[in-house]
């Protein structure tokens, strides 16, 4: 996920990566994140980047109510 802060100049961006090879739970996962400044990344990669991530996640939550709806 990414998110931007406009009043610092920033942008985040975390993923979870999984710990051992056959995740079970929650606790299986750690969560990374970073920052970089937004001048340091071109306008149009920011914008990019943020599109990516929206159909990232809209997908994932598609995908989680077809599941749900045959269940």
């Amino acid at each position: 996920m990414s998110a931007f802060d406009i009043e610092e100049g920033k942008m985040q961006m975390s993923y979870i990566h999984p710990t051992m090879p056959q995740p079970m739970s929650v606790a299986d996962y750690r969560k990374a994140t970073f920052e970089v400044l937004a001048k340091d990344i071109n306008l149009v990669d920011q914008i990019e980047f943020h599109k990516q991530d929206g159909q990232m996640i809209y997908y994932t939550l598609t995908g989680k109510a077809m599941d749900a709806y045959r269940l």
